[in-house]
């Protein structure tokens, strides 16, 4: 039996800075899938080579009660924080962030010229157990010959396992509730079916080439949110190029959420708390001369 799709959704445009980005997740069908709270799609764009290296800062920002995970599809992108973290990462790699209790990161795409100097991300927000929102922040980079992947059968491609687990495989990133990104390059004209599991949450998000999804057609940036219902998920990629899917969840968050701005926490109160020790200065500073 076929897992059954509650909606497809097309996501929000919005600019950040000069790039233009795709807001799929919280949308008007869900505002979490499992743990995962945020989804932005960075659409495809040619940096100039002489883009600077190091950010200027005026895009500098804090978080609280989240982990940040941005995953690099074409490019390279340079990460600093104020605990003095400082870290770049190609294509196929991740960063992890958890703010805990507050930190301010930029993070700076770089020009790639073995891919025209596209740059191509995603970054997802995971809301964190009230627990650890209180624990200092800590920060992992990733580059993609450490990502586990796995073969798909019948030569349908690959599975990288950018978070979580899948079988005996698991990401060397940190998890709180059962939480998984899976990057799926399907094969030209190939299938793969990935069994769900009871109480998990989960969504699938194509960024360009078709994928039919349990017998829907998906493409170009849209977020496929699924029932919680038992059942199959089937890719198809009827395409003669190989073709890429984002699926994703985790367990659902049984916890109030409050979100604003940047901050994700579980009460008012702690949302004006966050804001209050951001203006206070109580997250520290970026050192950009590392």
């Amino acid at each position: 039996m076929k897992k059954a799709i509650k909606s497809i959704v097309n996501g929000i445009n919005s600019r950040v800075g000069k790039f233009l980005v795709n807001r799929l997740l919280p949308n008007r069908d869900a505002a979490a899938i499992g743990p995962i709270v945020f989804l932005d799609h960075l659409y495809p764009l040619t940096l100039k080579p002489d883009t600077a290296q190091i950010p200027t800062g005026e895009f500098a920002h804090p978080h609280r009660g989240i982990a940040t995970f941005s995953y690099v599809l074409k490019g390279k992108l340079r990460h600093f924080d104020s605990r003095g973290n400082y870290d770049t990462i190609g294509a196929g790699g991740v960063q992890w962030m958890k703010s805990g209790n507050g930190i301010i990161h930029d993070e700076q795409p770089l020009p790639d010229t073995e891919n025209g100097n596209v740059f191509h991300s995603l970054q997802f927000w995971i809301n964190l157990p009230s627990k650890n929102k209180t624990e200092d922040p800590e920060y992992m980079a990733v580059q993609a010959e450490d990502i586990p992947s796995i073969i798909l059968p019948d030569d349908a491609g690959v599975m990288h396992i950018l978070i979580g687990e899948f079988g005996c495989d698991a990401s060397p990133v940190k998890t709180f509730s059962r939480e998984f990104i899976y990057h799926l390059e399907l094969s030209p004209k190939s299938s793969f079916s990935l069994s769900t599991k009871e109480g998990i949450g989960y969504a699938a998000f194509v960024p360009e080439k078709e994928v039919v999804i349990n017998e829907a057609p998906v493409s170009k940036s849209k977020i496929v949110i699924f029932e919680n219902d038992g059942g199959e998920m089937v890719f198809e990629n009827l395409n003669i190029k190989p073709a890429d899917v984002f699926v994703f969840g985790g367990e659902k968050y049984m916890e109030p959420i409050v979100a604003q701005g940047p901050f994700v926490m579980n009460s008012a109160a702690e949302i004006a708390d966050a804001y209050k020790d951001f203006f206070n200065a109580k997250y520290g500073t970026i050192n950009y001369s590392i």
